[in-house]
């Protein structure tokens, strides 16, 4: 297949813009040629001078979290942090069941592709339905048709054999995941607050014969302060693991992420909505370590998650002149270097032997768009646009604004009535 009569963003070494292009889909869903001009042929298809770019990625989500959407609990709201997280969260993901976690994971998926995202890494939680749940998840991820990852965080909270169960669904789900596969795994952790030593040392020791990365929630609050250096200790901390939000970090901490070179995940919209505070995202990117842009499950929409970074780190600073480079680096390029760095996967470009997570968007520049200003275009006006398509892998998985592998009303309806009997359980 050839893509052609495209305006294109290419995202490469030398972030290119071509005002008419075509790229060229090998049957092995990898891009080959990128060229300027338009292409002929039965094999084309006319993209009508819509603008093309590299699909999004979101680095740290919860998939579980879709049917917690517009729910309501009784009594005072939550005043902290901690409190949010045994009224609601700790609550919810007890209430899961195998068709909750799929059900949660497939509407979340699909509503990802829609708003243009292609690959999501999933964190994943449901002590009452542990065993097999990642699978259900999988199966989601393949049913919409995303690439991504998945992983269960093991956490104490639950108690011993919670935490057995955890450690086992993550081993049992790496057996069978294959380097490079369109939907691969990490070793899940929740928390160094919610995890005594044993059982962080039972995990390390569980992970050995995989080299997985660790997937881990890191300083979100201050309750989980001084966690950096006990996961350092515990030998969580290296250049495959994934470590979601860092907010209260030192600089000393920061300097430890850096020399490791961890992957952080940033989330400002979560960070903001549970009142934990405001990342430093310029001190993080100069610590050396890779920081890319998640929704912690929010929003599927990471256009939203890259305007409230940009505009949150000008608050924080009280500077209108920061963040513009590392907000455009956490989105565009270390999303896809995280994704290299753990699974040695090729997006986030369009250049010759990148995968094709490809989108499609409705964005007619109204002003000339080049290398120079394309972070203005970026935030101002291509975040606004309209999604035409989405391919993952060589493959439309969005067409014309629809899904193309599921139908989209009859999973909302599934889902809905999943949500009343899981509202009604809580």
């Amino acid at each position: 297949m050839i893509l052609t009569n495209a305006r294109i963003l290419t995202f490469d070494e030398k972030n290119r813009v071509l005002s008419s292009g075509s790229v060229e889909i090998d049957a092995d869903g990898s891009i080959g040629v990128v060229r300027s001009g338009r292409a002929l042929g039965p094999r084309t298809a006319d993209l009508g001078g819509r603008l093309l770019m590299p699909a999004l990625i979101n680095s740290h989500t919860h998939l579980y979290s879709t049917l917690a959407r517009g729910m309501r609990l009784g009594g005072p709201p939550a005043a902290d942090f901690p409190s949010i997280l045994k009224k609601l969260w700790w609550r919810l993901d007890r209430a899961l069941r195998e068709e909750d976690v799929y059900y949660s994971a497939l509407v979340g998926l699909m509503e990802s592709a829609k708003s243009g995202v292609g690959t999501v890494i999933d964190h994943h939680s449901s002590p009452r339905a542990c065993a097999g749940s990642l699978d259900s998840i999988e199966r989601a991820f393949r049913k919409v048709g995303l690439r991504g990852a998945t992983c269960y965080e093991v956490s104490d909270r639950n108690g011993k054999r919670a935490a057995r169960e955890g450690i086992r669904e993550n081993v049992r789900y790496l057996e069978r995941t294959k380097p490079g596969a369109q939907v691969g795994g990490m070793f899940g952790l929740h928390a160094s607050f919610t995890l005594g030593d044993a059982t962080l040392r039972a995990c390390v020791e569980a992970n050995q014969t995989f080299d997985a990365g660790f997937h881990v929630h890191v300083a979100e609050d201050s309750c989980d302060r001084l966690a950096v250096r006990r996961l350092a200790e515990f030998g969580v901390l290296d250049e495959k693991t994934l470590a979601a939000h860092c907010v209260h970090v030192t600089a000393a901490e920061r300097a430890i992420l850096g020399r490791r070179r961890v992957n952080i995940a940033h989330n400002p919209e979560s960070n903001c909505n549970n009142a934990v505070g405001i990342a430093d995202l310029p001190a993080l990117c100069r610590s050396a370590a890779c920081v890319g842009l998640g929704s912690d499950g929010c929003s599927p929409r990471m256009w939203d998650e890259f305007k409230t970074a940009y505009h949150l780190q000008k608050v924080r600073a009280r500077d209108p002149r920061v963040a513009a480079e590392e907000v455009f680096a956490a989105a565009f390029l270390n999303n896809r270097e995280i994704v290299k760095k753990i699974w040695g996967v090729e997006i986030g470009s369009i250049a010759p032997g990148a995968k094709a997570d490809l989108l499609v968007l409705d964005y007619q520049p109204p002003t000339p768009i080049d290398a120079r200003n394309l972070f203005g275009h970026l935030m101002y006006g291509i975040a606004n646009a309209p999604v035409d398509s989405l391919m993952v892998n060589g493959r439309w998985v969005v067409r014309d604004g629809h899904s193309v592998n599921v139908d989209e009303g009859e999973i909302a309806d599934a889902a809905a009535a999943r949500a009343k009997a899981l509202w009604e359980r809580l």
